[in-house]
């Protein structure tokens, strides 16, 4: 074993001699580089090798190698970086490579050193590092991606992505994500071919007969046949196609993509909700161009957008008629919603809220407006100032949908803005159709209310809805013990606490909030922290080392506290906790009693 270690420090010593020859390092920084070095090769020979060990080496190394950088541009040294840091490269590749080795499902790990070689450009160690890393993780389609990007991004070689692409597909067919990468490469492998013709017809003549590059590769010609490809594989998925819109739109010469992409939806989903919609954002497409046209006319360049949102909602006006469904009109509104909010001009404002607001009273008179339009609808007309029409569409919208929290707590605040008359009675019939495990936004909102009126039952509401929501109560409980803090000082606060473990289901957090309070108080009782940490124990002490520890180190620590009781609550702790929970505490509580854990 030692002479292993002893063989591989021999062979880092002529970097090291280097080091100190050029002035990066002297004597004794080498010395305490050998040390170090040597006690890292010892942990990697153990009989047991542990992951942890490995990663600590080579981080090792990596600083290192910051070092040597720092040092050389501090000295204007650069040379003889083949014998020093070269040889120190080589060694983490070693390094990863047994590690990976011997944890080859450690994804992190390939992570790391793959990270590692692109900042050292190492591209001939990639290629054999991805080609490993497939080999043994063939079921991940993301990293079939990243090996395909890398080698058509950075190792500059279509025909290496497409290869690597295409075993993917015959692994993982039906996978969504690769038939659309596949698809992008193709359109940027044509875009370059396209780049690189250009420049070349621009510096040299064409010889006669040469006008033209071939258009199967010119035109793109292979990304339609990976697309059509694709619907053959994965069938009556609109889910499928969607996506290779956008990533057509990138591209300035697909337009023959686009109109197939475009056909396929009209032939094999006419009557889906998302066909329609993507027909009507392609009006949208010629946006920017419009913008730029208008303001190179020094025309306004508003009136070309709101041109192309007439044409995109007359194919809505189309989807609604067809495809009557609440989907349909939601998709309309959120279109319409989307381009209200691109822009600041209260003339375009103006003319696409009032389109939006036809639409959502039109919506509703087909009984199609969903929760989340409802909600939207409410927005607009509060943000323009239409109070009285927010509260009759978010009454409507209560009474369509009674069980929608969000709904009833903005009927509350445009109530609240209206005065606090109808406060209390839409609050209480809110509760009555609210399931209870969905009313934490109302009994909040109430609250709120309470305190900031200075009502004089909020500490009812508080209970009331604590009783109410229960086991999802832990953040009332929390605003409840700190309202108690604040009204009532810690007298309140005890009450309060007193009340709240009398229900029977107290959380963890109240349980140290209430400590971390009696513990800040000047005079801190003792008797009431440690009943309150048995209590705690009571509920969560099977699963919650962190609490017995912290009441062991209490006791030893707080000048009222009993040390004599730390190895009763030990052996307590022991024998609740189980697994992973009682390893950590018995580790934890060795550091505890050695001093080195405070807290």
């Amino acid at each position: 074993m030692a002479e292993f270690v002893q063989q591989n420090i021999e062979k880092m010593l002529p970097e090291l001699e280097q080091l100190e020859r050029v002035g990066v390092f002297d004597k004794h920084e080498i010395k305490a580089i050998i040390k170090k070095r040597t006690d890292h090769e010892y942990r990697l020979v153990r009989r047991t090798k542990k992951k942890e060990d490995f990663l600590r080496y080579i981080q090792y190394e990596i600083n290192t190698l910051s070092l040597i950088h720092h040092r050389r541009e501090k000295l204007g040294y650069f040379f003889k970086k083949e014998e020093i840091e070269y040889a120190i490269v080589g060694r983490i590749h070693y390094l990863f490579k047994r590690a990976i080795r011997k944890w080859p499902e450690d994804l992190k790990m390939w992570m790391s050193h793959i990270e590692f070689c692109k900042k050292w450009n190492k591209r001939i160690q990639l290629s054999k590092m991805f080609a490993s890393l497939l080999s043994m993780h063939t079921n991940k389609p993301g990293l079939w991606i990243m090996a395909a990007k890398w080698e058509l991004e950075e190792n500059q070689s279509a025909d290496n992505a497409r290869s690597l692409l295409q075993r993917a597909l015959r692994t993982h067919p039906e996978s969504k994500q690769l038939w659309l990468e596949y698809f992008r490469m193709e359109l940027l492998n044509t875009e370059k071919v396209r780049i690189r013709w250009n420049i070349i017809s621009n510096e040299f003549s064409r010889p006669e007969g040469s006008e033209d590059i071939p258009d199967a590769l010119f035109q793109g010609k292979a990304a339609i046949i990976v697309y059509k490809k694709a619907t053959e594989a994965i069938t009556d998925d609109i889910e499928l196609i969607l996506p290779f819109i956008p990533v057509c739109q990138k591209f300035d010469f697909t337009k023959e993509h686009q109109d197939l992409i475009y056909n396929d939806l009209q032939d094999r989903f006419a009557d889906h909700e998302l066909t329609w919609s993507a027909l009507a954002q392609r009006e949208m497409q010629g946006e920017e161009t419009a913008i730029e046209e208008a303001q190179k006319r020094g025309l306004n360049h508003e009136l070309a957008v709101l041109n192309l949102i007439d044409k995109a909602s007359q194919v809505y006006d189309k989807a609604v008629e067809k495809v009557n469904t609440v989907k349909m009109w939601s998709l309309y509104c959120d279109f319409l919603m989307e381009k209200l909010q691109e822009t600041a001009s209260e003339s375009f404002m103006d003319q696409v809220s009032s389109r939006l607001l036809n639409i959502l009273s039109s919506a509703q008179e087909e009984d199609k407006v969903s929760e989340e339009m409802y909600g939207s609808w409410v927005d607009l007309l509060e943000q323009l100032g239409k109070l009285e029409e927010a509260t009759e569409v978010s009454s409507s919208a209560t009474d369509q949908f009674p069980q929608s929290p969000d709904l009833w707590v903005q009927r509350l605040k445009l109530l609240a803005a209206g005065g606090a008359n109808q406060i209390n009675p839409v609050f209480q019939k809110a509760i009555a159709k609210v399931k209870n495990k969905d009313s934490l936004p109302l009994w909040t909102f109430r609250i709120e209310w309470a305190i900031s009126n200075r009502e004089e039952h909020a500490e009812e509401l508080f209970q009331k809805a604590i009783l109410s929501v229960k086991k999802w109560s832990t953040p009332i409980q929390e605003w409840y013990v700190q309202w108690a803090v604040v009204s009532g000082g810690i007298k309140k606060t005890r009450t309060v606490y007193k009340w709240l473990r009398e229900t029977k289901f107290v959380p963890l957090p109240v349980f140290r909030k209430y400590i971390e309070f009696e513990s800040g108080q000047l005079k801190p009782k003792m008797k009431l922290i440690r009943n309150c940490y048995e209590d705690a124990l009571r509920e969560y002490g099977e699963a919650e080392p962190d609490l017995w520890l912290a009441l062991i180190q209490l006791e030893r620590t707080h000048p009222d506290g009993r040390p004599e009781n730390a190895g009763q609550l030990y052996w307590r702790a022991v024998k609740s906790l189980s697994g992973e929970h009682n390893q950590y505490f018995v580790s934890r509580y060795a550091l505890v009693q050695t001093g080195h854990l405070e807290k």
